[in-house]
Formats: structure tokens, C-alpha cells, sequence
């Protein structure tokens, strides 16, 4: 019971929300910016997303207490997204469309 519960209260933190909107918001963005055609649309995404989590982890975990909304790291997270959305477009596009 008490693990359904733990799974739930992280299930529906606003702080998890917002940072996938963020970081969603951030790879639409970025996909817009450097016009990647649909072959890269849904890589910026995931890379926006990925990237803001891991830099909102990161700033969590160094203790940053600037620039906060709500619980979440809105810099940290903002540079996550950007370091993998640019290290992403290293990567070849993938395969050509039929």
C-alpha cells in the first residue's frame, strides 16, 4: 500500500509536470530554431525533455536554491536542455523517409 501511494504522490507532483512541459517547450523551440524537418522533430523533443530532467536532478542535487518555481529548477534545467538538444543534432537525423 504504502509503495502505490509513494507511486501516486510522484505520479501527480506539479513539479514532474512542469518540467516535461518545459523541457517540451524547450525542444519545440529549439526545433523550430534550427528547422529540422520531421525526421528530427520527434529527437528535439525527447532530447528537450530528457535534458531538463536531468538538469533539474542535477540542480537539485547541488543544492541550487535560485530561480526556483515551485520545486523546480528552472536554469539548471534550461542548460540540461540545451547541452542534449545541441548534442543531439551531432547525431545523424536517421534513416530517409519512403
Amino acid at each position: 500500500m504504502d509503495l502505490i501511494e509513494t507511486l501516486l504522490d510522484l505520479l501527480l507532483a506539479p513539479a514532474l509536470w512542469l518540467s516535461l512541459g518545459l523541457g517540451l517547450i524547450a525542444g519545440v523551440l529549439f526545433h523550430l530554431w534550427r528547422r529540422g524537418g520531421w525526421r528530427r522533430f520527434w529527437r528535439d523533443l525527447l532530447a528537450g525533455m530528457l535534458g531538463f530532467v536531468a538538469g533539474q536532478l542535477l540542480g537539485g542535487w547541488l543544492g541550487n536554491e535560485r530561480l526556483l518555481i515551485g520545486q523546480t529548477q528552472f536554469v539548471p534545467g534550461l542548460i540540461g536542455a540545451t547541452l542534449l538538444l545541441f548534442s543531439a543534432r551531432l547525431l545523424p537525423p536517421g534513416p530517409p523517409e519512403r
